[in-house]
C-alpha cells in the first residue's frame, strides 16, 4: 500500500466521525507525510479534509519516517509520542499541532473487534 492509499484511509476515517468536529482547526492544518520514497499531504479544518498539493508553509506539521512506522501510526498501532520516544518518526512543527495530530491519530484508529 503506498502513502496515498494509507492517508486516504485516514482522511476517510476523521471524515465519518463526528465526534472529532470539535478538535478540528478552523484554518487548515497541512499535515506532511514522508517516508524512504513517498510523500503525501493532507489537508484537516472543520470544513475539509482530504489530500492536497500546495500547501501554506506556516501551518505544516512534517512527520517523517519509514512506510512501517507511518503505517503503524496511521493504523493507530503505536501512537506518535511512543514512535517519537523510539526514533522511529521524526516531527516537526509547533507542539500544539503536535498534540493536535496525537488526538486526531487516536481518536480514529479503527476499532478491532475481538469475535
Amino acid at each position: 500500500m503506498d502513502m496515498r492509499e494509507l492517508v486516504g484511509q485516514l482522511t476517510e476515517r476523521i471524515q465519518k466521525l463526528n465526534h472529532l468536529s470539535p478538535i478540528l482547526p478552523e484554518e487548515e492544518l497541512y499535515v506532511q507525510f514522508e517516508c524512504e520514497t513517498e510523500t503525501a499531504v493532507v489537508a484537516i479544518s472543520k470544513y475539509k479534509i482530504g489530500q492536497k498539493e500546495k500547501i501554506d508553509e506556516r501551518r505544516l506539521v512534517t512527520i517523517r519516517g519509514s512506510k512501517e512506522a507511518l503505517e503503524s501510526l496511521i493504523n493507530g498501532r503505536l501512537k506518535l509520542q511512543q514512535q517519537i520516544r523510539l526514533r522511529e518518526v521524526h516531527i516537526s512543527g509547533s507542539f500544539r499541532h503536535m498534540l493536535l495530530l496525537e488526538s486526531l491519530f487516536h481518536l480514529s484508529k479503527p476499532y478491532r473487534y475481538v469475535c
